[in-house]
């Protein structure tokens, strides 16, 4: 398992038990679904912190729609909505600015990553803490099928092998040897 699929495991899992402490944090600045919907912003923000580190990309490209999510944070309409955007928000950094790949490829794991990861959320309908933070983590856990698909910038393309691996192997021995 590389890196990215490992890590996107562990952020999921991390994300689903302190989302509603989180949400609790910011509710009292703001109400309940404000400070749901900060939560769930600050979520994408970090994985997309972890996005940027992964692609070796900057970091200022991702500020504009992250802005523009925030903005759409502190706009009073239903959760579902937002919810909507921040999925097309993710799909914008971790596609359009972090992983470069032909479109097609790119366009085929989008759409099985976010129709998989919102359909789970759809199918829980979440109503209460603990089907939110359930769903959560399995959004996460179908977002790692993008990095199954797309291969990771320290992977490329498979090679095939040209040589023996166990005569690259000794050649490799009778070199530090001799």
């Amino acid at each position: 398992m590389n890196r990215p699929i490992r890590t996107t495991v562990v952020f999921g899992l991390l994300s689903a038990l302190l989302i509603f402490p989180v949400v609790g944090l910011l509710a009292d600045h703001g109400g309940g679904g404000l400070g749901f919907k900060l939560a769930l912003w600050l979520d994408l923000a970090l994985y997309s912190v972890l996005l940027v580190r992964w692609s070796n990309s900057r970091l200022l490209p991702v500020l504009f729609p992250m802005g523009i999510l925030l903005a759409a944070a502190m706009w009073p309409w239903s959760r579902s909505g937002f919810f909507l955007l921040g999925l097309g928000v993710l799909s914008w950094i971790r596609s359009g600015i972090c992983f470069t790949a032909p479109p097609l490829r790119l366009l085929t794991a989008e759409t099985i990553a976010m129709a998989g990861g919102a359909g789970l959320v759809a199918l829980l309908a979440p109503g209460s803490a603990l089907t939110w933070a359930l769903a959560l983590w399995l959004f996460f856990l179908v977002q790692t099928v993008y990095f199954y698909i797309m291969p990771g910038p320290a992977e490329g393309p498979i090679q095939p092998q040209t040589r023996d691996p166990f005569d690259a192997a000794l050649q490799e021995s009778e070199k530090i040897l001799g």
